[in-house]
């Protein structure tokens, strides 16, 4: 029961907590005297020296071994918050810094699309020079397509009119062709009569 009163006055806050306040860091063993007075004060019943003195040292030594093991278990709860600390420090530096690799695989990748690209140019000028030939070429043929169009469409011109010109023909060779049956038909007519009948010509 004292002792726990003595850990009362010794720690009023809870050991466990991660931050110590300074009159818990001011606390030293040298500095204990009053407080193991007091505690003496309280043991005491009127006995005599000696006995007052060997409890005056067993609470002196249950003192100090409680404030050794607090200050143990504050030591330690210092070490885990630091260490929860410095863990999650790792763990945040370990995503940064993989976000720095993906980071320098991408720069990487558009490094190399862009050697593949300034590689290409040179070929892909030539193909532009190609195509710009290519593109007069096809203009100049455009222009002898269109000449030729209107050649073609003049020879049409010139074919419906020789067209015309042969059917009219071949209708006055059809009529040449009549008029020279009926010559040729009169003409054996005349042929086939005697010279008589010349005189006396049928009725």
């Amino acid at each position: 029961m004292e002792l726990h009163k003595i850990e009362s006055r010794l720690w009023p806050e809870n050991p466990g907590s991660a931050q110590l306040t300074n009159h818990e860091n001011s606390v030293a063993v040298e500095g204990l005297e009053d407080l193991f007075q007091w505690a003496s004060d309280m043991m005491t019943d009127g006995e005599d020296g000696r006995v007052k003195r060997a409890r005056e040292h067993r609470i002196r030594r249950q003192v100090l071994e409680v404030v050794q093991k607090l200050r143990e278990q504050q030591a330690v709860v210092r070490a885990t918050t630091e260490l929860a600390y410095l863990q999650r420090r790792l763990i945040a530096l370990l995503q940064k810094l993989q976000e720095v690799t993906e980071e320098n695989a991408v720069i990487k990748q558009v490094m190399v699309a862009q050697a593949y690209s300034l590689e290409a140019i040179p070929r892909l000028e030539a193909e532009i020079r190609h195509l710009r030939e290519i593109e007069y070429e096809r203009q100049q043929a455009e222009l002898e397509k269109k000449e030729l169009l209107n050649a073609l469409s003049k020879l049409k011109v010139d074919r419906d009119f020789l067209d015309d010109l042969l059917r009219a023909m071949e209708e006055e060779n059809t009529r040449l062709a009549g008029l020279l049956a009926d010559c040729q038909t009169e003409l054996e007519k005349l042929k086939a009569r005697r010279w008589w009948h010349i005189l006396w010509p049928k009725s």
